[in-house]
């Protein structure tokens, strides 16, 4: 099994896998013999999550080859323009002006362009949840976090990663209430999640099906 090694200045041996790749970080002298016979024993969950990883990235390997873009839950797919000046939603498809030549000049363009949408919708409606909650908050503003669709601090302060406008509206939905539930409980305990039950009942649904799109925190950097 081939792994990328970091020693460290650190206590103990971890595994963690990005993009099917992965990296083990170890005590500066730890024995290499100790460190085989970890990864061998956690050789069951190295394989599921490759495994689990791989259908993250099979479900969309439109989104990540830049083939098409993720709004609102659907595909649309992307097509270069001469006859678009700024890029345009229209349907199924997102047209993107051929100024933009390249794929780094593509998302660039596709980042701002996202992040203004983001900026009005996700405002909207987290103000419509709140009110329909009862929850309320002390600010929104967007964020690029590379691993968190939304953070709530001690003050009420919401932060919404500007990405979750690809998502469908369940999902969105999910998100929002979950952060607006930290503004009473700042915790994960059962108190916390009675309270995301009583306006989501079946939150477990769309907590388990948000890991699916993991993939897309680390896209459009």
């Amino acid at each position: 099994m081939e792994y990328k090694l970091i020693r460290s200045k650190r206590k103990s041996l971890t595994i963690s896998i990005t993009n099917g790749e992965i990296t083990v970080k170890a005590p500066l002298k730890t024995p290499l013999s100790h460190i085989e016979a970890f990864i061998g024993e956690k050789s069951n969950w190295i394989e599921r999550k490759i495994a689990e990883q791989k259908r993250k990235t099979d479900l969309l390997s439109n989104v990540i080859a830049g083939e098409c873009v993720l709004y609102h839950g659907a595909f649309l797919k992307a097509v270069g323009s001469a006859d678009h000046k700024r890029i345009k939603i229209d349907g199924e498809y997102i047209f993107i002006p051929e100024k933009y030549k390249d794929r780094t000049a593509a998302d660039k363009a596709l980042t701002a362009f996202l992040k203004r949408l983001a900026e009005n919708e996700l405002n909207i409606l987290l103000a419509d949840v709140s009110a329909r909650t009862g929850l309320g908050y002390a600010s929104f503003a967007l964020t690029n976090a590379r691993t968190k669709w939304g953070s709530c601090d001690g003050k009420c302060n919401i932060r919404l990663n500007w990405r979750l406008i690809m998502l469908d509206a369940e999902l969105v939905e999910y998100v929002l209430i979950h952060e607006l539930a930290h503004t009473v409980y700042h915790d994960h305990s059962k108190s916390f999640w009675a309270e995301v039950a009583k306006f989501m009942p079946r939150y477990n649904t769309a907590k388990k099906r948000l890991k699916t799109y993991s993939v897309l925190t680390s896209m459009y950097r």
